[in-house]
């Protein structure tokens, strides 16, 4: 059966991830019906590369009276979750939402309230979830290779290229994302709530600010366009590049949002160092960090339990340039590749193409699993995530896949925890905030 589709929300993500794979790919079982951004110049934007079939609005409202729709997507700024998928789900929707769910403990309660007043459903878009290397990961702690789990290790590393990005966005402002341990981590904290098929019970958390501070950069304007130190700072962005020109700059006159903000000023109050301690039933314990300015990207986690200890290792990128003090040029891919960065040199080029899980017996030996690492955004989970969606509707997945609005809160739960435990240096409970 079709079902009808809208989208709020057409910045990048919202353009590449859904609105066009829409349209281009799942003809036979989804149609978008109308796009809505409060800003009108992105609206135009997207009805260009849509085509004309596809209405466009600035009134979330007005776009659910006119068009059909059962159905909305949410990509908006993480802090308006809550707006439009309440409202979807009071006129009756089903609602998709990128990851967080929300921002903070008030709008998580008010989602999930909605949603079992009205009887519709959210469901959480966890691509991480659906990348062949974490499915395996998967596999193994439900086959119970592991046995009983004691305890969990889990790292997470940012290098200056994506971290950095953080900095310059709206994503900067924790009112406007949480933070990186809510709009970053909630992934990470899903996987492990996903791996271990538990609960998260308490959190004590402590970050800072440390790399992308004021003092690094003396001078710095407030947006690098206008910046007087553009020759001297390694993260200079031209917004007038193709691109981001039609995207981001010539739109600003409609609702002012500045995409390249100084990562050194003074009123940006996200963390880019944060470690955490999260308690979960049964007495598991976690140990987790996210570092942002690395000079690699890429995790690894690890899982020990009564059988023996699993460990995965995943390196995204590693910048294998000799002068790795040319920041601008860490964007390049000849310069920022998929490789061991634990073994690598200066000139080390040889391309990571598996990716190896690795269970060591408790009492001596180890197993290897290989994984082939597939090419596609997000190593083909977006992929992956939308065929589920929008072509094995009702199909049973024993590995549950799909999120839905609880584990959606109990992801984004973990960093809000985390960033109330930052500010009042306590302990804090996850029934705690949902009460």
């Amino acid at each position: 059966m079709r079902k009808n589709y809208c989208l709020v929300g057409v910045g990048s993500r919202g353009m590449s991830m859904w609105a066009k794979p829409l349209v281009t790919d799942y003809p036979e079982t989804a149609c978008l019906t109308g796009v809505c951004d409060l800003n009108l110049g992105r609206v135009h934007l997207a009805r260009e590369q849509l085509g004309a079939d596809v209405q466009g609005f600035t009134d979330f409202d007005e776009m659910l009276d006119t068009v059909p729709c059962d159905c909305v997507i949410v990509t908006t700024k993480d802090a308006t979750h809550d707006e439009f998928i309440i409202k979807a789900l009071r006129r009756g929707k089903d609602v998709i939402t990128e990851k967080p769910l929300t921002v903070n403990a008030e709008k998580c309660r008010a989602i999930l309230a909605a949603e079992k007043e009205t009887g519709r459903k959210v469901q959480v878009t966890f691509n991480a979830r659906y990348v062949p290397y974490r499915t395996k990961i998967k596999q193994l702690i439900q086959a119970g290779i592991v046995g009983e789990i004691h305890s969990v290790e889990f790292h997470w590393y940012l290098d200056t290229v994506h971290g950095v990005d953080y900095f310059r966005r709206w994503h900067r402002k924790k009112e406007n994302s949480g933070g990186l341990l809510v709009h970053k981590a909630t992934h990470h904290f899903d996987l492990v709530n996903w791996w271990l098929e538990l609960d998260p019970v308490e959190v004590a958390a402590m970050g800072s600010r440390r790399y992308y501070a004021p003092h690094r950069q003396p001078m710095h304007g407030e947006r690098c366009l206008t910046c007087q130190v553009t020759e001297d700072c390694a993260f200079y962005m031209d917004i007038s590049a193709p691109g981001m020109k039609s995207l981001y700059l010539e739109q600003e006159q409609h609702d002012g949002y500045v995409r390249d903000a100084c990562v050194f000023s003074e009123d940006t109050d996200i963390e880019d160092t944060m470690s955490l301690i999260v308690q979960y039933d049964r007495g598991v314990q976690m140990t987790y960090s996210l570092t942002a300015a690395t000079a690699f990207e890429g995790w690894r986690v690890a899982f020990n339990g009564s059988k023996g200890r699993l460990e995965a290792f995943e390196p995204e990128c590693f910048v294998t340039q000799p002068d790795q003090t040319q920041l601008q040029m860490r964007s390049q891919s000849s310069v920022r590749k998929r490789v061991n960065w634990e073994q690598a040199t200066a000139q080390t080029s040889d391309v990571v193409n598996a990716h190896t899980v690795r269970f060591y017996p408790l009492f001596g030996g180890v197993q290897t699993f290989d994984v082939p690492i597939e090419e596609g955004m997000h190593g083909g989970g977006d992929q992956r995530l939308r065929d589920d969606l929008f072509l094995a509707v009702g199909e049973e997945d024993a590995l549950k896949h799909l999120a839905g609005s609880r584990e959606g809160a109990m992801s984004c739960l973990i960093g809000i925890a985390a960033n109330v435990s930052m500010a009042e240096k306590r302990f804090v409970g996850i029934e705690e905030l949902l009460r």
